[in-house]
């Protein structure tokens, strides 16, 4: 089994996207939905390439990178430093019937128009639909569709990401895992890093956000979601689609006690899953 990758030189012209420093663009972007008070940064950058995003972090000593900051956390409010906005990262590349590549920067509501043409849909979409690509992958997003189709990990079979040193990671599920031994290899022109995923083991919930992601033979892109832009920065992501689902209607179904209640909704939910033949994903979510 694989367990070490070569991240390649950037495509394309490696210098720093422009950094717009002025109080009115920087004030814009100082808290996230959580609205934490106290950010602050010294400028924000959009890059519109990968090499713009490469020469950034090549340059900067402390970068954060943002979606759409529709993040309750506080997790998208800057301490200092630079802003890497993704906002320009908006390619999408067809990849046939049961994947799409998309942006960092494409807001969810706009690939779902653009899937919608195609009949086909992105079943684990977060609540807020104006989440970019780059952040939902980022923060292992969830929402209400969760609950039947598992989180953003369960659906990520790629990603793009630049690593701080400027080099980049072209990361495909199922190609690279956790050696019992030897962690994993990245290796670039700068040299060879080796490392073990976490010792911990994670909770088993259908969603969690604490810490980066750690099992036993793990497939490296699972290190990559959840990590809120930590170890790198993602420009794109290979996404798994899935046919357009028809109506929808809601039932009111009284039950005689708590119990009865969950356990129906538990029937409910593995029957729906059987049915579509969408589980809630082999990455450790249940």
């Amino acid at each position: 089994m694989k367990y070490s990758i070569l991240a390649r030189d950037p495509r394309g012209d490696a210098s720093p996207a422009a950094i717009d420093t002025s109080p009115e663009a920087v004030s814009a972007h100082l808290e996230d939905a959580a609205h934490f008070p106290g950010g602050r940064a010294d400028g924000i950058a959009r890059p519109r390439t990968e090499g713009e995003v490469a020469g950034l972090l090549m340059a900067a000593t402390h970068v954060l990178p943002i979606g759409a900051q529709s993040s309750v956390t506080g997790g998208a409010t800057p301490t200092g430093g630079l802003l890497l906005s993704t906002e320009r990262l908006t390619a999408i590349h067809e990849s046939g019937q049961s994947h799409v590549r998309a942006g960092a920067g494409l807001p969810l509501d706009t690939l779902q128009k653009l899937l919608t043409d195609r009949g086909l849909w992105y079943a684990p979409a977060p609540t807020y639909t104006g989440a970019f690509v780059g952040g939902v992958v980022a923060t292992n997003a969830a929402g209400a569709a969760t609950f039947k189709y598992g989180t953003t990990r369960a659906w990520i079979d790629g990603l793009t990401v630049v690593l701080p040193c400027g080099h980049v990671l072209d990361l495909t599920r199922g190609e690279v895992h956790a050696d019992p031994g030897a962690g994993f290899e990245i290796t670039c022109a700068h040299g060879t890093r080796r490392f073990h995923p976490g010792a911990y083991a994670m909770p088993h919930v259908p969603k969690c956000s604490a810490g980066y992601f750690a099992a036993p033979g793990m497939d490296l892109i699972d290190l990559f979601i959840g990590a809120e832009g930590t170890l790198g920065v993602i420009v794109d992501a290979t996404i798994r689609v899935v046919p357009a689902i028809g109506a929808t209607a809601l039932a009111l179904v009284p039950v005689p006690s708590e119990h009865d209640g969950l356990a129906l909704v538990r029937d409910i939910r593995e029957a729906s899953r059987g049915a579509t033949g969408v589980q809630g994903g082999g990455c450790g979510c249940k």
